[in-house]
């Protein structure tokens, strides 16, 4: 049975994710992994400590979510106060399989949580790359040291220090829509190179502009697309490049511009959000060259799932190494597929939840 249709039941156990800014990479992050859950029918709430900066950012949760805002005239403490509350209040409801902690206060939350009502679920998630993980460890260390706790506990009953020295953590990638693993693809006719950004940092546009230029000899028959979101200066950029623009916010569509490509070109720039068009691309079977970046390195292996380049010269002699060798694409992106299979595929949350702690 396909892994993306299979019947997994997690319905007796629910998830909780507690954010503190929802920044739109957080919302990303987020929204991806509770979509992979709450397509299972998994009962999951999204604990926010902050109001998002874009409201409407809300509706676009999986219905299976229940949303737990802040009050808006609540001062900080009050705000942390009531998500340690509803945490504890949600552990006694039904058990915790996993805690999703986005940032370095949801990480203190959960850390009193489970101080004060004695929560232990199967799993603390962390983003893959989040720093946490040593502060969430230590502050577990180091709170049952304290005589009393800092606030009152949210049942009224002092309950006893109970944090283990070393609560089960995790790091968990991003989720990459499903569809991106089962689409069919078929290279262009002529050579197509795709880069493409979820933000708008304009970095990635300018280089990719300027490598469209240097390759854009009509003796060599490549042609350029840009996959993701522009600002007017770049958008005027990539044109006088002779790049095709395609803003596609829906996860068919972007699969669908990206398929024909013969090379996918991924630019670290300015953001250290996760390189989602990257995966999306990996997903794809798409072979990827990418400018090398700590949080390009967390998903690309050199040599092995794509290639990595330091400088402009690196970068246009990968390009051509993959369009003259159809052998290497297809190996590349078969290595790349199954890699990104094994990473983000929303299966593999689901797995993470059952396995053992």
């Amino acid at each position: 049975m396909d892994r993306a249709h299979a019947a997994i039941v997690l319905t007796d156990e629910s998830v909780l994710h507690v954010v503190g800014k929802l920044t739109e990479s957080a919302f990303a992050f987020v929204s991806s992994t509770s979509q992979a859950l709450g397509d299972t029918g998994v009962p999951q709430t999204v604990i926010l400590l902050e109001d998002p900066p874009n409201p409407s950012m809300l509706a676009k949760f999986h219905p299976a979510v229940r949303l737990e805002l802040p009050a808006s005239n609540a001062g900080p403490v009050a705000r942390f106060k009531h998500a340690v509350r509803v945490l504890c209040q949600e552990a006694a409801s039904r058990p915790v399989a996993a805690i999703h902690l986005h940032g370095l206060m949801p990480s203190m939350v959960a850390v009193y949580a489970a101080w004060f009502c004695g929560l232990s679920p199967k799993l603390f998630l962390l983003p893959h790359g989040s720093r946490m993980l040593g502060v969430l460890r230590s502050a577990s260390a180091l709170l049952p040291l304290t005589r009393r706790p800092a606030l009152p506990a949210p049942t009224g009953k002092p309950q006893p220090a109970a944090v283990e020295a070393e609560q089960p953590i995790r790091l968990l990638e991003h989720r990459v829509d499903a569809r991106f693993f089962g689409w069919e693809r078929q290279e262009s006719r002529r050579p197509l190179v795709v880069a493409g950004s979820s933000s708008t940092d304009p970095m990635g546009p300018a280089q990719f502009a300027q490598m469209a230029v240097l390759l854009g000899e009509e003796s060599m028959a490549l042609s350029f697309n840009w996959v993701g979101r522009v600002d007017a200066e770049s958008r005027a950029r990539l044109k006088a490049a002779n790049v095709g623009i395609f803003d596609e916010d829906d996860a068919p569509a972007r699969a669908a511009k990206l398929a024909g490509a013969w090379i996918y070109v991924a630019y670290s720039g300015t953001s250290q959000d996760f390189p989602l068009l990257l995966a999306e691309a990996m997903a794809l079977g798409l072979p990827c060259v990418a400018w090398d970046s700590p949080q390009i390195r967390n998903v690309l292996r050199h040599g092995e799932t794509g290639l990595l380049c330091n400088t402009p010269n690196q970068l246009l002699a990968s390009i051509a190494q993959l369009i003259d060798s159809p052998e290497l694409r297809r190996n590349m992106g078969r290595a790349a597929h199954e890699d990104a299979a094994r990473r983000f595929h929303p299966a593999q949350l689901r797995d993470l939840l059952q396995s053992p702690a």
